[in-house]
């Protein structure tokens, strides 16, 4: 099979296939396939493919046919990709890539490993520990008053909380409640709501749709964050932005202002959303699992500390086992992508070059073979002494895996625990009686109705 560096680069050219006559599955309705079924009920369509048509089945979506792909060895086979077979460029192309191209999750091989080096200095560890710092104080002063809040629903305070940390860490804005950081949080959110924009047309025709304004909203981004890099590379900022703008590549030039942008603003949706949604559903499950909720709130007391540094973090078991459950249950990612490069063999099924791949990482989390009584949200489950999530490499993948695992899971993990730290040193807090929401799968997973929550300030 090729390698990294003398994979020849046509497969980038080349159209989706779209003809999987030979595999089984059910492709649904002409033109939108089973688009409609898996934003209503993603877990119960997967399952109803897995049951019916095994590990590799075809299914129809919008514009496209694709591979539904499932299971621990399926998820090794194509997230390690030791043979080179797959493509995120090409499997992201038509639904991130409208709005994220160029970002590292949408780069393949020598240059994403090439470009992966951008960010060494952004998360060593006391780059991590001066994050921690800004990190707590923002923390503080926007959940000090949640409890004077009418209706409270946690989604939309934690969002805007997430957005002004993105403000200061990530583009460096110190004034973070001022017009620059509150016009790029909108930026951001208008760019995020694009890519759930149905009529995907980018005309001034139709300016009010989702996908317009999405991408108005990125040509705004990226120009204003082109036109803030020569600043930020003559300064010396702390932030992510800053210390990008001054890494070099492996011929000692700055990367260009174009992949800097590009970068930036990919990592700005990879880390705030997805942090946004594993907090939403820590929050409901502690609310309906007390125990838990003391014991971890116990293990917070006993630091003697109302703020945790970066060094304080792995002392932080229960909020370690309690971020792994929740992201068990509801994978911030609902699906990765990949597109192959070659005709390959997966899960014994001929699969033509060029064929979209899906892999529902919440479907393997949720599997009998791999883990005890899996609908219960059960936190001990990670603990040493039961370690159900190693017994297969493969089987939580919560931040993909391989050459394209998260850059930033460390950064995550920090952001949870210092968030969780903080709320149960400050507050209780309850939802609505038998409360059972309905869930929204994409974009992000999240409860439909944005967490109701009742919060009591502890004395």
């Amino acid at each position: 099979m090729a390698n990294a560096s003398t994979l020849e680069l046509s497969y980038l050219e080349k159209p989706t296939n779209n003809d999987l006559k030979h595999i089984d599955g059910d492709l649904g309705l002409p033109v939108i396939g089973k688009t409609i079924p898996l934003v209503n009920d993603f877990y119960n369509v997967v399952d109803e493919h897995y049951k019916k048509y095994g590990p590799v089945s075809k299914l129809g979506q919008i514009g496209q046919n694709v591979l539904l792909c499932v299971g621990a060895d399926i998820n090794k086979q194509i997230l390690l990709d030791t043979d080179k077979n797959f493509s995120n460029a090409k499997g992201y192309e038509d639904t991130l890539g409208q709005f994220y191209d160029g970002g590292l999750l949408l780069q393949d091989f020598d240059q994403h490993k090439s470009q992966r080096r951008m960010f060494q200095t952004a998360f060593k560890f006391d780059t991590m520990q001066h994050y921690a710092g800004t990190l707590n104080q923002t923390i503080r002063e926007s959940i000090e008053k949640w409890d004077t809040i009418d209706d409270f629903r946690f989604f939309p305070n934690i969002k805007e909380t997430l957005l002004d940390v993105g403000a200061q860490l990530f583009l460096g804005i110190t004034d973070f409640k001022g017009d620059e950081a509150k016009r790029m949080s909108n930026i951001f959110i208008e760019i995020t709501d694009g890519l759930i924009g149905v009529v995907r047309v980018d005309s001034p025709l139709l300016p009010f749709t989702k996908w317009r304004k999405g991408k108005q909203a990125k040509r705004y981004m990226q120009r204003y964050l082109i036109g803030k890099i020569e600043e930020r590379r003559n300064g010396d900022g702390k932030d992510m932005f800053s210390l990008i703008c001054r890494e070099k590549d492996e011929d000692g030039h700055y990367f260009s202002d174009e992949v800097i942008a590009r970068h930036i603003n990919f990592l700005l949706f990879g880390a705030h959303d997805t942090t946004t949604s594993n907090l939403s559903y820590i929050m409901q499950h502690l609310a309906q699992n007390k125990d838990i909720l003391d014991r971890a709130r116990q293990q917070s007391l006993e630091t003697g500390k109302e703020e945790l540094d970066f060094k304080d973090l792995k002392g932080m078991t229960e909020l370690d086992n309690i971020q792994n459950e929740a992201l068990r249950l509801h994978p911030a990612v609902m699906m990765y992508t990949r597109r192959t490069i070659r005709d390959c063999e997966i899960g014994g099924v001929h699969v033509p070059a060029n064929t979209v791949l899906n892999i529902p990482p919440q479907y393997t989390h949720m599997m009998a073979e791999h883990w005890d009584n899996p609908e219960k949200f059960d936190p001990d489950r990670f603990s040493p002494e039961r370690a159900e999530h190693k017994r297969h490499s493969h089987q939580f993948v919560p931040f993909g895996g391989g050459a394209h695992k998260c850059i930033g899971m460390n950064f995550a993990q920090m952001l949870v625990k210092c968030f969780m730290h903080q709320i149960l040193l400050k507050y209780d807090w309850d939802v609505p009686a038998a409360y059972n929401p309905e869930h929204q799968a994409f974009p992000l997973p999240k409860q439909q109705d944005d967490l109701p929550l009742t919060l009591k300030r502890r004395k």
